[in-house]
Parts: C-alpha cells; sequence; structure tokens
C-alpha cells in the first residue's frame, strides 16, 4: 500500500473503536478500558498495527490518522472508567505535535492513561524519541502505561519503568510459562519490584482459566485478554 493509498484509508476509511476491559484481580470488577481502533476499506478490516508499521517514517501522515483516531475514542466512549490510549512517541514529537496533544489531552487527563507504544522503533534515534516521550508524559502529569514489558524484541529501560504508573506485562510470559512453568519465578519477581516502586501492573493476554488463576495467585493489580471478551464494547 502506497502513501497515496494510506491517505485515502485515513480520510475515507470507516473507523470502528473496540474497548477491552481491564479488570481488578482483587474484585474481578472493570477498572479501565483500552482504546482499540479498526479499519474497513471494502469490507476488509485492516489492524492499526499493520498500518502503524508502514507509516512510522511518515510523521505528517502518521500525524493525520492518530488524530482522528484518538478524537474518535475519547468521543465514544461513555463509561465511567478509565481509559488507556496507545501513543507512538513519534506522532508527539514536534513543537506543534506536542502543543496539540497537550490541548487534547489536559481536559481528560484525570482519567485517560497513556500506552507508550514501541511500534516501529528499531533504532537509537526512536529510543531517543520514546524516553523524550516519556518524560514528557512526566513533565504534564499524564499517567503513562509501559506496554508490552517483555515482548520479543521490544525494548528493555530502567528509564521508561521508572516513569511508567502502569507496567503491562506482554501476554509473551504467560506463552513461555505454559511451556516452562519455572518462568512463573521471573513474572513473580517482576510483580513484586513493580509493586515496591508504588506501580500497577497489568497482565495481559489472559485467554483460559489457567492464566486468570495464576494472575490473580500471584497477586498482580490488573488483568486483560480474551478471558473477558464478554465484556468488549464495540462502537
Amino acid at each position: 500500500m502506497n502513501t497515496q493509498e494510506f491517505r485515502y484509508l485515513i480520510k475515507n476509511a470507516k473507523y470502528q473503536t473496540k474497548y477491552e476491559p481491564i479488570i481488578n484481580s482483587k474484585n474481578e470488577s472493570i477498572y479501565a478500558y483500552e482504546a482499540l481502533s479498526k479499519f474497513e476499506i471494502d469490507q476488509e478490516i485492516i489492524s492499526t498495527e499493520e498500518i502503524f508499521r508502514k507509516l512510522h517514517h511518515n510523521n505528517l501522515l502518521f500525524f493525520e490518522l492518530e488524530r482522528r483516531n484518538k478524537e474518535l475514542q475519547i468521543e465514544c466512549f461513555d463509561e465511567d472508567k478509565k481509559l488507556f490510549l496507545n501513543f507512538d512517541a513519534d506522532i508527539v514529537n514536534t513543537i506543534e505535535q506536542k502543543e496539540y496533544w497537550e490541548d487534547f489531552l489536559k481536559p481528560h487527563k484525570e482519567n485517560i492513561v497513556v500506552e507508550i507504544t514501541e511500534n516501529g522503533s528499531d533504532d537509537e534515534k526512536s529510543t531517543k524519541i520514546i524516553h523524550q516521550f516519556s518524560q514528557w508524559l512526566k513533565n504534564k502529569n499524564i499517567d503513562s502505561a509501559l506496554d508490552d514489558f517483555g515482548q520479543d524484541g521490544s525494548m528493555f529501560s530502567f528509564f521508561l519503568m521508572s516513569r511508567s504508573k502502569y507496567i503491562k506485562i506482554d501476554k509473551s510470559f504467560l506463552a513461555q510459562i505454559r511451556e516452562n512453568k519455572n518462568y512463573t519465578f521471573y513474572l513473580e519477581g517482576l510483580l513484586k519490584t513493580i509493586k515496591m516502586n508504588n506501580q500497577k501492573s497489568i497482565i495481559e493476554g489472559i485467554e483460559t482459566k489457567e492464566d486468570y488463576d495464576l494472575a490473580v495467585n500471584l497477586g498482580c493489580d490488573y488483568m486483560q485478554g480474551y478471558f473477558f471478551n464478554d465484556l468488549v464494547i464495540i462502537k
């Protein structure tokens, strides 16, 4: 898909927003939702991940897409819960972009959590941009979540961990534990470290009752995954 086709997508594609619940492991209540977007072109659904990888080096078009995305995600959300919004640091890079997002987030600051994602972040320059974005959120007193912690190929950074209120533990942890129970001790230690740092843990990829029981028994704060699919909201 070339740039012209992407531009057509952004301006004409049908958007669909899905809100996935984040569950409190202590009482099974819904603590928050994560907003996820899908695009429909000629009745074919395309995920944002595919789009982001292609747009990573087209800053203006990427920003245009995400501005429309985030406006829709907040506009359609009418739950009295926190809302987690995925942000790629590359769309909060220029002075103009930072001013726009600050004005956009400010009225919702008490209820919004910005998830810092690493889509396409594969070089030293991208790492620097992510660190700057994390510090910018901290300076603006906007809560952030470090997404996909432990995912294959993701960047491990004490800097990002220390500036995030929430640590979202990637589903790959649970996948590894299914293969080798000894990896449970890694997850247990990580959860203890997060708690000792007065942060909140969210285990992603809860798909089975076994996953659910493990997350609860290890004392994570929140859970997210297909196991809770009947609570998903689509708009």
